[in-house]
């Protein structure tokens, strides 16, 4: 837990360095100088990296030289703004409140113990962890989707974890940085509990804070892109709430936009959340605010160039899993086989919706699926889906509240457009969290009621103190390291003129982690999931990249 706290610490200072000018950058462009909440600046500066790193990554692996150059340059930039951040620090109040403070390090003991557990995500071992261990240690390797399907994915969020998993210092890989994402926004939530008057922006962070703790705890020691991505979502329709009430500067329409493009960028299940971007060009559009849409234009394009090459690298596809030949375009040598990429969708589907299907439109598979959720995931699917019935119940709260906030249910409908896509796609919670924290909590905005301060901080006081104890439970957290990830048994095959590692399957449940595939884990490169004989390699080294020879 030691190293975790240290790293932790060590990602919010270059976090926070990196938001503050990521957003002063924004503030500038938009022309509008104000603050943000010290969480959004972490989110931010975070998203910022990430960002960065990308258009490193074409050319250079994120190993130590990319790591202290960053380093180097966001020390800099924060003792050139020392003055900024000393009047900065001064104006933070801490909450005096108690409960609050209890509920708070509950939580906090929640997400340190689970961040050091072992990776249970069975996705880690097939593709996150090895994946960021060839963005550790190459660039971009052309055709590297043949060794493994799914690292044509280029889930941008393994970039940051890359950069801080500081290979290059111990050899081992730190797995950290999703807990640190979960710290963030709980901290965040609790403290916007205690805000007067209580906003829409503050009731969605604050459902986030606490819904997102209770459903990606289990998974925090995962790199897993799932996480990061949704809390991009949420993060944007919190935005977009301040908008809505009138809060939000026109720079952070451009922080919007920049946000959008960088989650679809890490998952590609965030694509309903590009509605918001196309709503918010063509609102400057029917302004006449030509520079703000070309702005829009701008920031939105700088998330995506990298990624739109890595892509083509790594794939031979401008986009990728898809087998539409609107975008197939290019016919190099490392392109990947259109029968990987239908399998590949074919077990993504089937297997969210824990039945056989038969097309996408077959819905046989929903009671099966709503019978294996757990109880408090059942409640919340009712009230998400039954919006429309309490809407109608009551409609004279609804009507008064559109009538105060106009754009309010074009925001509905957006988050709402996310949850059907979830749903009908891959309908496994982590996959669509952030749509369906929105939607339930926008939808629900016009029927809060005034809770006591002490009943909300008691309750999740109380969950996090049932989810310490299922921490415990599992596993005992370690107390100087987090636990590295579980060691692989591999197979040798012949690789000319090197050599292919190839997981060797184990249907057993081991430290509580079942795979669906065999898995690579952390174990030296080149590694697969399967052995494929067509595939070859393109040269002497494993830069040179991979193909199937015909």
């Amino acid at each position: 837990m030691l190293i975790t706290l240290l790293l932790w610490l060590y990602m919010s200072i270059l976090c926070l360095a990196a938001g503050d000018l990521v957003w002063l950058a924004f503030q500038r462009l938009g022309r509008s100088p104000q603050e943000l909440p010290l969480p959004a600046l972490a989110f931010i500066g975070w998203a910022g990296l990430t960002n960065v790193l990308g258009y490193f990554w074409l050319f250079s692996s994120i190993g130590m030289e990319v790591h202290a150059g960053l380093f180097i340059a966001l020390m800099g930039w924060l003792i050139h703004r020392r003055s900024y951040w000393s009047t900065r620090i001064q104006k933070i109040t801490l909450p005096k409140s108690l409960y609050f403070w209890g509920a708070f390090l509950l939580g906090f003991l929640v997400i340190l113990t689970r961040t050091t557990h072992l990776p249970r995500v069975a996705d880690t071992g097939g593709y996150h962890a090895p994946m960021i261990r060839w963005i550790s240690e190459y660039a971009v390797v052309p055709g590297l989707a043949n060794v493994n399907y799914r690292f044509g994915f280029n889930n941008a969020s393994f970039l940051t974890e890359a950069f801080f998993n500081l290979r290059f210092l111990t050899g081992e890989s730190y797995h950290v940085l999703n807990g640190w994402l979960m710290l963030v926004l709980f901290g965040w939530g609790l403290k916007s509990l205690l805000h007067k008057p209580q906003r829409m922006n503050d009731w969605l962070i604050l459902g986030m804070g606490v819904l997102f703790l209770w459903h990606a705890h289990w998974r925090l020691a995962s790199p897993s892109p799932d996480h990061p991505a949704q809390i991009l979502v949420g993060l944007v329709f919190y935005l977009m709430t301040r908008q809505v009430e009138g809060s939000g500067a026109s720079s952070e329409r451009l922080l919007i936009v920049w946000l959008t493009l960088l989650a679809f960028t890490i998952k590609m299940s965030t694509l309903m959340a590009l509605l918001v971007p196309v709503v918010l060009f063509v609102d400057c559009f029917r302004k006449r605010s030509y520079r703000q849409a070309s702005l829009l234009v701008v920031v939105g394009l700088i998330p995506l160039l990298w990624w739109l090459g890595a892509n083509l690298i790594l794939t031979g596809y401008i986009l990728y899993p898809t087998t539409s030949p609107l975008i197939d375009w290019f016919s190099f040598d490392w392109k990947v086989p259109t029968s990987v990429i239908e399998q590949g969708l074919i077990n993504l589907s089937g297997g969210t919706k824990l039945s056989p299907v038969n097309g996408l439109f077959d819905f046989s598979w929903i009671p099966h699926w709503f019978a294996s959720q757990l109880l408090p995931d059942q409640v919340l699917l009712i009230f998400l889906f039954g919006w429309p019935l309490a809407a109608m119940i009551q409609w004279k709260r609804t009507v008064q509240f559109l009538m105060q906030y106009p754009n309010w249910f074009w925001l509905l409908l957006m988050s709402f457009a996310g949850v059907i896509f979830w749903f009908i796609n891959a309908p496994e919670f982590r996959f669509g969290m952030g749509f369906i924290v929105a939607a339930l909590l926008i939808g629900y905005a016009p029927f809060r009621r005034p809770v006591p301060k002490l009943f909300s901080l008691g309750a999740v006081g109380f969950l996090s103190l049932t989810l310490v104890y299922a921490s415990f439970k599992r596993q005992s957290p370690p107390l100087i390291t987090p636990d590295s990830y579980p060691e692989a048994s591999v197979t040798v095959y012949p690789l000319p003129p090197l050599q292919l590692y190839v997981a060797n399957d184990d249907p057993r449940v081991v430290h509580g982690i079942k795979g669906y595939w065999s898995n690579c884990q952390d174990t030296d490169l080149p590694c697969s999931p399967y052995y494929n004989p067509a595939l070859s390699m393109r040269g002497a080294t494993l830069q040179d990249g991979f193909k199937i020879q015909p």
